[in-house]
């Protein structure tokens, strides 16, 4: 909205020298302009070559969290942890033993060979499970942590982009603009025979005027070059095909973010700090899983034995049970590196911790001081600059000013309007820096504004 106010101040020094019915073409063109920025708002849908499409920022969003290899790789790991999950809980498979040989034919003179014994063995983990299931929901639980704070990386990394090709679209309309501004300048003499005053030129002023519309034409190269550069970053970023005619929606000034002490209350739900705590959780388990490990399971045996006593040939059924001695190997060195890791991720929790509490900060502090310098802006400065400059241009018409004058106004205004242009854009990325440092997707705003 902040982008068409400041394209329409531009249509104001136009309109001021249109008939009245001229003026009322132009309103309906402009509204017909917003009609058309307004029908991009609707979510991503497929995409089809040679058409131009009016991208939103949550459009954007929705097609690179959709196309973006990144979130296949935290999707990846997230499968991984769940299927780390599915074994700790299992169980080691039994084992089964078949002897056979010829002792009882030699013991009762019989010959020949047959089964003697068959043993089914089972280890038992009965003080492994319970530490490997917690430590395996913890890391599952921090890989989809995870993979939530790779959908914010990727909507800061869209956010660039964005407002990238936003600000390369605005820079070229205002190029053009001002090149058709010094153009009527120039024709300004040469007005219609109902036109009572006509401003005679001299060769001098003519001349400064050319070179003024040769810098203007220079600006809007400058300015399509730029705008194709950003494209290309847009069309790379959310993998749309070379042919697509991507134009962005208007840039808007985001709304004043909620109080630093709401969003710091909201900290502890950050992916990136629930990531970081459920690594931590699953640190500590790793020594309960250390120590559980430190000796072999016991196994359980179970077995039939066929002998030969009392002078025939019986069965014998036993059980049994397996420990080992841990005479040479204690583990001890296994839990001692299960415990330094679980010390060096409470030290990494304890750095996020502290970097996202200086983050918000800094973020909440750049957004709040970014839109109180674009206020400023516009009521000082861009405000009494587009006066000056409809005022100037309408004196310059009377021949009441000189070219010098004219210029002067021209360069100021212009600036002006390009400095509100890149205040618009860096308030947009610090408002995506503060969504990324509070945890918060513009997504999940969006669906919270509509229920």
């Amino acid at each position: 909205m902040a982008l068409m106010l400041s394209i329409s101040s531009v249509g104001i020094v136009q309109a001021e020298y249109l008939s009245s019915a001229e003026q009322l073409a132009l309103t309906e063109r402009e509204a017909v302009g917003s009609a058309q920025s307004a029908s991009g708002i609707e979510g991503a849908l497929p995409v089809s070559a040679g058409e131009t499409n009016i991208w939103t920022f949550a459009k954007s969003i929705r097609r690179a969290l959709d196309t973006a290899p990144e979130l296949r790789a935290a999707e990846a790991d997230v499968a991984a942890r769940a299927a780390e999950l599915t074994q700790a809980e299992a169980w080691p498979n039994p084992s089964i033993d078949l002897d056979a040989n010829d002792r009882l034919g030699q013991e009762d003179g019989r010959g020949g060979y047959g089964f003697t014994r068959v043993g089914l063995s089972q280890p038992l983990p009965l003080r492994r499970i319970a530490p490997q299931r917690a430590a395996a929901e913890a890391n599952l639980e921090s890989a989809h942590a995870n993979l939530r704070y790779r959908h914010l990386l990727l909507e800061r990394e869209a956010a660039r982009v964005f407002h990238a090709l936003q600000l390369a679209a605005a820079r070229r309309q205002l190029a053009e603009e001002r090149q058709r501004l010094v153009a009527e300048s120039l024709t300004i003499s040469r007005k219609s025979a109902a036109d009572r005053l006509v401003r005679y030129l001299t060769p001098l002023e003519r001349q400064r005027l050319s070179i003024l519309n040769e810098e203007a034409s220079q600006a809007v190269a400058v300015a399509e070059r730029e705008q194709q550069k950003a494209l290309i970053d847009f069309r790379t970023l959310l993998a749309l095909p070379s042919l697509i005619r991507a134009e962005p929606a208007a840039l808007t000034l985001p709304d004043a973010p909620a109080s630093l002490a709401a969003l710091t209350r909201e900290l502890d739900s950050h992916p990136a700090l629930l990531a970081a705590r459920k690594e931590a959780e699953a640190a500590d388990a790793g020594i309960a899983v250390a120590e559980s490990q430190r000796y072999a399971d016991p196994t359980l045996n179970l077995y039939r034995e066929r002998d030969y006593l009392a002078g025939a040939r019986r069965d014998v059924t036993g059980v049994g049970i397996s420990v080992q001695i841990p005479l040479w190997n204690t583990g001890s060195g296994t839990v001692a590196r299960a415990g330094a890791e679980a010390g060096r991720v409470q030290a990494q929790l304890a750095l996020v911790q502290r970097d996202a509490r200086s983050n918000l900060e800094q973020a909440h502090t750049q957004l709040l001081r970014l839109l109180d310098q674009t206020g400023r802006l516009r009521a000082n400065l861009l405000e009494p600059a587009r006066a000056m400059f409809a005022l100037t241009r309408r004196s310059f018409a009377a021949g009441e000013l000189n070219v010098l004058t004219l210029v002067d106004a021209n360069n100021t205004y212009f600036d002006a309007l390009a400095r509100y242009l890149e205040l618009q854009q860096e308030c947009a990325l610090a408002a995506a820096d503060l969504r990324l440092a509070s945890g918060v997707s513009l997504l999940d705003s969006a669906k919270e504004q509509t229920r």
